[in-house]
């Protein structure tokens, strides 16, 4: 984990950040059950993208079995699902294992960090 306010990795047992003393978003950690989703709102960049899309993304913790009149399927575990979606509709997906997309998160924070107008507050 990865102090929000600092930018210090921190050891997932505390509740403090031992750089700064901010507190930790324990809460966005905690185990809720074999899938949790979190939708993010994108812009657009060029002419030709599509306005508002939405990148919605989803970690399943474990398997999960999804009921259907076609049938059933079972969603394995332990890895997390991109999909962009326009209006109502996916448009492309992948997915990462959980390895995978832990190495993406800490290339994220690392490039906030690494930005000099993301700099925090000394003092």
């Amino acid at each position: 984990m990865f102090c929000p306010t600092c930018g210090s990795e921190q050891s997932n047992d505390h509740r403090f950040c031992a750089h700064c003393g901010g507190r930790l978003p324990l809460e966005l950690f905690a185990h809720r059950g074999a899938k949790q989703t979190n939708l993010f709102l994108g812009i657009p960049t060029h002419p030709d993208d599509t306005p508002e899309p939405v990148l919605r993304v989803t970690r399943y913790a474990d398997d999960v079995e999804f009921e259907s009149v076609e049938g059933s399927v079972v969603v394995p575990g332990h890895h997390v699902r991109f999909s962009i979606w326009v209006v109502d509709r996916p448009v492309c997906a992948m997915s990462l294992s959980d390895a995978e997309a832990e190495r993406l998160g800490q290339f994220l924070l690392g490039s906030v960090r690494a930005d000099p107008v993301w700099a925090p507050a000394t003092g």
